[in-house]
């Protein structure tokens, strides 16, 4: 009997064990960070970037030969985390969001172009398909620094470059976006692919294909 009371205690105390394993407390923040940090400063960042970036190309290209005459072909570009890095200011600020201090960043255009996505901009641009930015910055106040920005970094030639326009026209970026590549695809293009770093830059469809960049950095819903 005491045998028999030993082995179900033990039962018990494994049970309990397993219980809190299987349902972990999130990852320590400062941790978390680092591990975003390493991520970027290794290269892994920017080689995954890379990948992406040459799946996007290769069917860019491919599209583009495959074009009837008459059609009016469009890349859909995503700007913050996809042709810009603003990876200097967010480690400045130690990932964190304020919106003054985000806007000051902007007017002063110093992100940097993605080179992977430049080479993307750059070889639709040669092939005579539009470029069309859908961002979610926001017009009048981050528009002045994002001309300036995208055509310091050598992306200032686009068909078009569609804000948020104060709230908007929908609850979330997701949303929004779907809309207004519908109402390009209404226009008359035809949106041979989308690039964005968050899902909600790419999810609703209009689009032939889509690309997502990585983001470990933020989200938008």
């Amino acid at each position: 009997m005491q045998r028999l009371g030993l082995r179900i205690g033990f039962a018990l105390v494994v049970g309990w064990v397993t219980a809190v394993v299987a349902d972990p407390p999130p990852l320590n923040l400062s941790v978390a960070k680092a591990a975003v940090r390493d991520y970027h400063d290794s290269g892994r960042y920017e080689a995954d970037v890379a990948r992406v970036s040459g799946w996007a190309l290769e069917w860019i290209e491919e599209r583009a030969a495959a074009a009837q005459p008459g059609e009016r072909l469009a890349v859909v570009l995503d700007i913050d985390e996809t042709v810009l890095s603003n990876y200097a200011h967010m480690n400045e600020q130690d990932f964190g969001y304020v919106r003054d201090v985000w806007i000051e960043w902007i007017a002063r255009a110093e992100g940097t172009a993605i080179k992977p996505m430049k080479a993307v901009y750059d070889r639709a641009r040669e092939l005579g398909i539009a470029i069309i930015f859908l961002t979610s910055r926001v017009d009048p106040d981050e528009k002045p620094g994002t001309l300036v920005n995208l055509e310091r970094e050598g992306m200032g030639e686009y068909e078009r470059l569609i804000f948020k326009m104060g709230e908007g026209i929908a609850p979330t970026a997701a949303e929004r976006k779907r809309i207004r590549r519908a109402e390009l695809e209404q226009e008359g293009w035809t949106i041979i692919a989308s690039i964005g770093d968050q899902g909600s830059d790419l999810a609703g469809g209009h689009a032939e294909r889509i690309f997502k960049l990585p983001n470990p950095f933020y989200g938008i819903p």
